[in-house]
């Protein structure tokens, strides 16, 4: 049985893992596991020196805050695996980061959003979901996840099969790959 790998990045609030659920839910016959690559943080995290006050943060937008040898073993235990599923989603930031991850896709998907709807799409998340404060949560992206993306996240573009449009990832954008993916599979 054939796993098949597909990779979906893009910017923080870009909407990577509303698409992963989307595409999950509609390819349940080949039943798929979302592999959430925040899951595989270095702890501790990197520090990183904001550019615009000197303060030392958190860096949870640098590579380097990713512990890819652990990701990559627990991609590999798929292959190996009895219940081996036929799709591997894998969402984040860094999916299309590293070379040794984008050999194992089979596609690869970079969700583009205007920088201004992040914004607001991880506010309301991360006050939401998170119970963090409106200052702290902009704070830390002027700060700091700002600069990290432009440098590292949204030049992995380059390597994407499909450019999606964060704002219509239902409909088209969802049978297009289910589409392809099932073609992969007969």
């Amino acid at each position: 049985m054939k796993t098949m790998f597909i990779g979906i990045t893009g910017g923080s609030g870009s909407g990577k893992s509303t698409y992963c659920d989307l595409l999950s839910e509609a390819l349940q016959e080949l039943n798929p596991v979302i592999v959430r690559t925040d899951q595989f943080f270095k702890w501790p995290l990197p520090k990183m020196i904001s550019p615009l006050t000197n303060e030392e943060l958190d860096d949870f937008n640098h590579p380097n805050s990713l512990h890819i040898e652990k990701l990559l073993s627990h991609l590999q235990a798929f292959k190996q695996s009895e219940s081996q599923p036929q799709v591997i989603l894998i969402e984040g930031i860094f999916t299309l980061q590293f070379e040794a991850i984008r050999e194992l896709l089979d596609l690869a998907v970079f969700i583009e959003l205007d920088s201004d709807e992040r914004m607001y799409r991880r506010i309301k998340r991360n006050m939401t979901e998170r119970g963090l404060e409106l200052e702290e949560i902009g704070d830390y992206y002027v700060h700091a996840a700002k600069h990290r993306e432009q440098a590292h996240v949204l030049p992995t573009k380059t390597y994407a099969d499909l450019i999606l449009n964060g704002n219509r990832l239902e409909g088209k954008a969802v049978d297009l790959v289910t589409g392809w993916v099932r073609a992969q599979f007969e």
